[in-house]
Formats: C-alpha cells, structure tokens, sequence
C-alpha cells in the first residue's frame, strides 16, 4: 500500500466556521447587547456554547490530516491515534440521512483499534479511497463486516 494522506477540503471547513459563527451570533449576540427573561438567557448561552463546541470541532479538523500506509492509519493533529493493521479490531460504515427519502445525507467511517477509534466523515477528501484501503486490511484480517456496512459500502462504489 502506497503511503497517503487525507485533509478535510478548506471549502467544508470554512462552510462549518460560517455555520459556527452564525450559530455563535444568534446565541450569543442577544446576551451582550440585551436583558432577555432568565429563561431565554438559558437557552440563548446553551445554543451559543453549542455552536462554540462546533467551532472548536472544526479548529482540531483543520488542524488534522489522517495518513495510511503499509503499517496502518494514523491521525495527526490535537488528537492524534495510530491503529496498526495487525491490531485492527473493526470497521463500520454508518449512512445518516437527513431527508425521509434517504436522498441527503453523510457517510461516518468508525475504524477501531484496540483502546481507540478513529472516525471520519465523508466530507474528507479521498473519503471512498480510505474506506476501501481500510476495509481491505479488514477483509485481510479475517474480520467480517456488519450487514449495513456492506450495504453502505456497496452504495459507495466498493466492492470486497
């Protein structure tokens, strides 16, 4: 296997900084420039420190790169982790849709080692690239996927 890395692309990135600091405003904004009734204030400065959680998030992905190799996947950055291959425990595929018709959506790739897990998004570019490098250290370790990975992964173009 050819050493590769993997970045979340800058246009999602500054997509979920908008979407954060909008988010931050709407929270926020009404505490320092008002007296809204104590229960608003609640769930203003709740929303606001929801989406400064989400701003935060978004700061540790810009800062992260994932790289795979021979030896296994690594993620480098504020919370980095390393799985060897020869220490792979699962993979799974996980679809969550945001529309009734399952027409919109995003894909999560939980790859688990054995004290820790790495997840990626399918925002992630080579997101498909990874999955199938992944999957086949899997497969080559004996270990069998769960019935929605597969069908999720079938969705995404890969075959094992």
């Amino acid at each position: 296997m050819n050493a590769r890395s993997f970045r979340y692309p800058a246009a999602v990135l500054r997509s979920a900084y908008a979407l954060a600091v909008v988010g931050m405003l709407i929270g926020f904004g009404p505490l320092l420039l008002g007296q809204p009734a104590l229960l608003f204030r609640w769930l203003l400065g709740a929303m606001g420190a929801l989406f400064l959680v989400y701003f935060a998030r978004t700061v540790v992905r810009q800062l992260t790169w994932i790289a795979l190799d021979a030896t296994g996947i690594g993620v480098h950055g504020p919370l980095g982790v390393a799985i060897r291959w020869d220490e792979l425990r699962a993979v799974r595929l996980n679809y969550y849709s945001t529309r009734p018709d399952r027409s919109g959506g995003w894909m999560e790739f939980i790859v688990q080692g054995p004290r820790r897990s790495i997840r990626v998004e399918s925002t992630l570019d080579g997101f498909a690239e990874l999955v199938r490098a992944c999957t086949q250290a899997a497969k080559a370790r004996g270990l069998a996927l769960d019935e929605r990975s597969r069908v999720n992964l079938q969705a995404l173009g890969i075959t094992l």
